[in-house]
């Protein structure tokens, strides 16, 4: 699968969720397309994967600290600054009944996912706000973030949030240069493979978001903000996920 070019020379990308497996291939294809990267995960260990790449700095922490985000921004302002912050981190193996789910479990999923994306997105905007420029935000968001998962209502809260934030975003700032917009991706795996509940007869490789991300923080996506990408092969657009109930016909 040939990969799009794009041409970030001289940017500064900030990755969060950087060691997981649509996180890997986001900074590869930021550093590929010329841009330093930080690379952010609470995976100190799973961070190691870029030790050896050249742009690419690896930083853990869990984002959902305020300390932690600060930080994050006083690393940015040392090695040049930021033009594009791709919230990606995410708890996505919890999966509970709603009715089983207790506050504490609630409250973690909400705080990686979420509040982490709000920590890094106010002092990302804030940034280019006292510098007198624009900047672009792509948050990580889910066919979950407009239809609910079974046994996934905590993660989907989340993503329904992310693409609020970004709409908020794009509202309130789009005059001052700063985009906001989310990709939402599904059944992303590591190899693809036949999938017959996708349209497209397949799964969604890590890659494939990856471009999608850097095609909506290039200048070819000036006028996209607040907008949700759906990278899904078709999946939502699909009345029914299950192919065994095509044939039958609402009454």
């Amino acid at each position: 699968m040939s990969a799009v070019r794009f041409d970030f020379a001289g940017e500064r990308v900030l990755v969060t969720g950087a060691a997981g497996l649509i996180g890997r291939a986001l900074v590869h294809r930021f550093a590929d397309a010329g841009a330093g990267v930080l690379a952010v995960d609470v995976d100190r260990e799973g961070l190691k994967v870029f030790d050896a790449m050249p742009r690419v700095t690896a930083m853990p922490g869990d984002l959902a600290r305020e300390d932690v985000a600060d930080a994050v921004f006083d690393r940015l302002r040392r090695d040049g600054g930021l033009d594009v912050l791709v919230n990606n981190a995410a708890m996505t193996e919890l999966r509970t009944p709603f009715i089983d789910i207790d506050a504490e479990a609630w409250d973690a999923i909400i705080a990686a996912n979420l509040r982490s994306a709000y920590l890094l997105s106010v002092r990302a905007a804030r940034y280019w706000r006292d510098n007198g420029r624009g900047g672009a935000i792509i948050n990580m968001s889910s066919p979950g973030g407009s239809r609910a998962h079974d046994d996934q209502s905590a993660y989907d809260v989340t993503k329904a949030g992310m693409e609020a934030l970004s709409r908020a975003i794009a509202v309130e700032l789009g005059g001052l240069g700063i985009r906001a917009n989310c990709v939402a991706p599904a059944s992303v795996v590591g190899e693809v493979r036949p999938a017959t509940d996708i349209p497209a007869g397949r799964t969604t490789a890590p890659d494939e978001v990856a471009d999608a991300t850097l095609f909506l923080a290039s200048p070819a996506a000036a006028q996209f903000n607040g907008h949700v990408l759906r990278v899904d092969g078709g999946l939502h657009a699909r009345l029914r996920t299950d192919p065994s109930q095509e044939q039958q016909r609402d009454g």
